[in-house]
């Protein structure tokens, strides 16, 4: 069997060099790269050996722009895809651009992205969720039929992996379909472990940025920082649309950095529920954003203001609403926009370092857009309404909303809803598991072993078996 042609869209240097090249050499896969918009020949270095095939969205400093083409943007709409509308909200530096603009470069991403699969002929194409770039590759993609993946790592086991097939969590691909039945005994030893608390949800937890520890360790950082702002500011339009607008200011960094600690220092005096009342409720997390959990697999439910507004529309006087401040997230509450979630009826804040664990335990119901919340709830057995379709279909304590105006009576339904069986739980996680594969985790700052980076070319072994059973062309040479 040859080498196996792989093209992946949107990484950055440390992926292609601790991940990629390593999974190269030790699969004997063909590899090329279209990477990250952020990057052009000159500002690429160190991220790959010599011969690999790296192409860039701009060689030079200077960035073309086409002329927005809306006739070949929506061609690029297919069913079951974004609308190019949702791609660029769901870039949160494109969105921020004029309208025409943002068009012109969609345009030029669509372009340029259809001219380097054409070059390259890849089996597949590994691309990613975030991004105008992510988005735009997974259209082009599907309208040249070429397989398109972006890989998904799993809160619960940590360290494992699935390829999606699309914009979406529900994609993940089972590559050996059945699998689930090999996977009992895992689900059940999982489901012990999350019920007994030896294993939690992964979660990215921020530094304490008012501690003078971190103060005095960030003076050297912010220096280099403040250097390394004054260097790129060179490339200021290569990146204009990968990059904030302000971010090449030394003004604006020390405005945003007054911004993040004014907002911490107004969460710390405000009272906020660090346990879970007497009385009955319902718990909802918000979400990090932006975040692909919430811009990409849920466009439709990414103003999550409106979403809290909804749920409380719904719920009975009966029940309060809860709503858990992401722990990620914290530097970017302001008083207004929790001034504006307490606003609704009967929703009271938790504490972003709140137990979460115990609040799901206590609820009469659980609610998430998409995030791991709603698996871990799934996990205990609590009725769970999703908006996104994380879940969908597995676990028979997991609802998905469908119309609005129906919100109401689905949080009735579920109130009343009797707990599952425990080996239907059992099934479900099972079923959950069946995409994923033993890998590392998704922090690219720790750099994979020899035996992690062997679970993803197993992974790549099982996705050209698959692609050659579907009868998919590249695959075989």
């Amino acid at each position: 069997m040859g080498r196996f042609p792989l093209l992946t869209v949107g990484m950055h240097p440390i992926l292609v060099r601790q991940l990629w090249d390593r999974i190269s050499i030790a699969g004997g896969h063909d590899l090329s790269h279209l990477v990250h918009p952020t990057y052009n020949l000159r500002s690429w270095s160190g991220g790959s050996r010599p011969g690999d095939k790296i192409y860039f969205f701009a060689d030079g400093i200077r960035v073309p722009l086409a002329k927005a083409d809306v006739t070949l943007l929506a061609s690029l709409e297919a069913e079951g895809g974004p609308t190019i509308h949702n791609m660029i909200l769901s870039d949160s530096i494109v969105s921020k651009l004029p309208y025409e603009e943002a068009l012109a470069r969609a345009t030029f991403l669509a372009i340029r992205l259809e001219e380097v699969y054409s070059q390259v002929k890849p089996a597949a194409i590994i691309g990613a969720f975030d991004g105008l770039h992510g988005s735009m590759g997974y259209a082009v993609a599907k309208r040249l039929n070429i397989p398109w993946f972006a890989m998904r790592f799993s809160p619960l086991p940590e360290a494992h992996v699935a390829l999606c097939s699309d914009l979406s969590p529900g994609s993940a691909v089972s590559l050996e379909p059945g699998r689930h039945e090999l996977l009992i005994g895992l689900a059940g030893q999982l489901l012990k472990d999350f019920e007994s608390r030896r294993v939690q949800a992964s979660a990215h937890i921020p530094p304490d940025l008012l501690s003078a520890s971190f103060i005095l360790r960030q003076i050297p950082v912010q220096i280099g920082a403040f250097g390394r702002t004054l260097l790129r500011r060179q490339q200021r339009r290569l990146l204009r649309y990968t990059e904030a607008a302000g971010s090449h200011s030394i003004r604006r960094r020390v405005q945003e950095g007054f911004r993040v600690r004014k907002n911490l220092l107004l969460l710390r005096r405000r009272a906020l529920l660090q346990k879970p009342p007497a009385g009955r409720f319902a718990f909802f997390g918000l979400h990090m954003q932006p975040e692909s959990s919430v811009d990409v697999w849920s466009p439709f439910f990414c103003n999550q203001t409106r979403v809290v507004e909804l749920i409380a529309r719904s719920l009975p006087p009966t029940h309060k609403l809860l709503v858990k401040l992401h722990k990620s997230d914290v530097p970017n509450y302001s008083r207004a926009y929790l001034d504006a979630l307490e606003g609704f009826p009967g929703v009271e804040l938790v504490s972003p370092y709140a137990d979460s664990y115990e609040f799901m335990r206590k609820a009469s119901l659980v609610i998430s857009i998409q995030g791991t919340m709603g698996l871990e709830a799934a996990l205990l057995g609590k009725p769970v309404i999703m908006f996104g379709n994380l879940l969908a279909g597995l676990f028979p304590n997991v609802s998905v909303v469908g119309k609005t105006i129906d919100l109401p009576a689905l949080v009735r339904a579920k109130l009343a809803e009797p707990a599952p069986n425990r080996s239907d739980v059992l099934g479900a996680l099972a079923h959950f598991l069946e995409p994923f594969y033993r890998s590392s985790t998704n922090d690219w700052t720790r750099v994979p072993t020899d035996s992690e980076i062997g679970g993803f070319v197993s992974l790549f072994n099982l996705l050209r078996k698959h692609l050659i059973g579907a009868g998919l062309p590249g695959a075989t040479e």
